[in-house]
């Protein structure tokens, strides 16, 4: 499947600047989950908080780095 790539783009919205939001196939392969274990977590409500777009899941870039950093051992 092809997929587009994400422009390290940053939109502005006012004062503050919008990143793009990550997709679950992009925090899988960010994080090295499956996508099957991020849908799982979303559906017990734990891991990384995520956006719900109608029917997209969205992830913002900077709870990426936090859950990543908070699930950090040694």
């Amino acid at each position: 499947m092809h997929r587009e790539q994400r422009s390290e783009n940053k939109f502005s919205s006012g004062e503050k600047e919008i990143e793009p939001l990550l997709d679950e196939y992009e925090f899988s392969r960010l994080t090295g989950r499956s996508v099957g274990s991020a849908r799982r977590d979303r559906l017990l409500g734990r891991g990384c908080p995520f956006i719900k777009l109608g029917a997209l899941v969205r992830y913002r870039p900077a709870d990426v780095r936090d859950y990543i950093e908070r699930n950090r051992k040694g």
